[in-house]
């Protein structure tokens, strides 16, 4: 479904490099959506500002959840947040192909752009999530030292990924500037992909937080802890990241550099990622987690490597904090939503394709063993999940909305 753009409604002239001339259900300035009908005509939505963003999805849930929404257009950012988003997330990022199923439009670029975003961020009181990157880096030396030689199978990129070519060195130079940038604009910044990048942002991110004095927080990708060599070349395309400098990430759990631990989930189908193996930089990258993480990080619990204080505090207290649901998620207390992960720390598991739930039907972690389990799932004081089998009823779940939607925007601007 595709519309054209309406000449109304065109962007200034410092946003044109967001915009294609064709853009398939997307978001225009204002929040203004149009597709084209079965019958090809136009239609065109203005929706209600005060609607919740999760208005959509919510029959179709059992948790409850949060939205983050995409930067691209600062005059749109506090449309969003009274919408309810609980941040705003931007892309600084291109794929170095530009590949299936990355949005090049969606790519911030223009630093006066991201500057822009990061203003208005700030007026509405929520937070900036960022994946940082400088993309011309990244495709300049990727293509020089291997698809320009032929080198595009999968062994071929996870030694890309940890030279630090695709992506990582490029990661950090794009956070060095947004962290600077961040800071004039009085901007909260979460930095996205910390796992994903070399030592060196670890220590740009410490000397921002503890030596300035920012308000930046960061999360952890578990899979550059987790995924071994020896799991990486099993899976192959499968994982897009591997753990090849692990002592860094269980650093940055030490030292606070690392807000969060999370593992991402990409639920790309067996179809979209098998031709990975002849070429890797040609098909969606990602790793399957949704599932896998709670028995990995409870794994390294009983292997001593993490604490049940540091899980719960990094996996749930920190990130309601800083996206403004605290206290009514990430704590248990009078008021709170009773929602509660009951573990069994002595179940052993394996990783089996046949057991995942998601449609990718995979797993990145096939044969991987595990020591620790959650049991049951609780929202709201009611059981959603029971020994692996979803058992809550769509639609018990609700959306629970950012701050900025609940008072004036206009009175929170600082």
């Amino acid at each position: 479904m595709v519309g054209e753009p309406d000449a109304t409604m065109q962007p200034a002239s410092q946003d044109n490099q967001l915009m294609s001339k064709h853009r398939v259900l997307s978001f225009k300035p204002y929040l203004r959506l149009e597709r084209r009908s079965q019958d090809g005509q136009n239609e065109t939505e203005q929706p209600d500002h005060s609607a919740s963003l999760g208005d959509s999805i919510t029959s179709s849930t059992r948790i409850r959840f949060s939205v983050h929404t995409g930067g691209l257009y600062p005059r749109t950012v506090e449309a969003l947040a009274k919408a309810g988003a609980i941040g705003i997330k931007i892309f600084n990022t291109r794929h170095i192909k530009e590949v299936y199923p990355y949005i090049s439009e969606l790519g911030v670029l223009d630093h006066g752009i991201l500057y822009e975003l990061y203003e208005a961020t700030r007026d509405v009181g929520l937070v900036a999530s960022v994946h940082h990157d400088d993309p011309e880096w990244c495709k300049r030396l990727t293509f020089r030292d291997y698809i320009d030689k032929g080198r595009n199978d999968a062994m071929s990129y996870q030694e890309s990924f940890s030279k630090g070519y695709m992506y990582g060195h490029g990661m950090v130079a794009g956070l060095a500037s947004s962290l600077y940038y961040a800071r004039i604009a009085g901007v909260r910044l979460h930095v996205l992909h910390l796992g994903v990048m070399p030592p060196g942002a670890n220590e740009m991110i410490r000397h921002a937080k503890f030596d300035l004095g920012q308000d930046v927080t960061s999360e952890l990708e578990l899979g550059t802890l987790f995924m071994t060599k020896e799991q990486m070349q099993k899976v192959g395309p499968y994982t897009y990241n591997w753990g090849y400098a692990p002592e860094h990430g269980w650093k940055a759990i030490e030292n606070g550099v690392a807000d969060f631990i999370v593992l991402e989930h990409a639920p790309h189908t067996r179809e979209d990622v098998e031709p990975g193996w002849k070429d890797m930089f040609s098909v969606p990258l990602g790793m399957t987690g949704a599932q896998e993480f709670i028995p990995l990080m409870i794994n390294a619990v009983n292997e001593g490597k993490l604490t049940l204080n540091q899980v719960a505090q990094k996996a749930a207290e920190a990130p309601a904090r800083t996206f403004g649901i605290y206290p009514k998620k990430g704590v248990i207390q009078v008021g709170s939503d009773a929602d509660f992960t009951i573990l069994d720390m002595t179940r052993e598991g394996v990783f089996r394709h046949e057991d995942m739930l998601s449609k990718s039907a995979h797993t990145s972690w096939v044969g991987m063993r595990t020591k620790g389990a959650a049991t049951y799932g609780i929202v709201r004081g009611t059981v959603v999940m029971q020994d692996g089998k979803v058992v809550g009823s769509p639609g018990y779940g609700k959306f629970t909305p950012g701050t900025a939607a609940s008072r004036s925007i206009s009175n929170s601007a600082s």
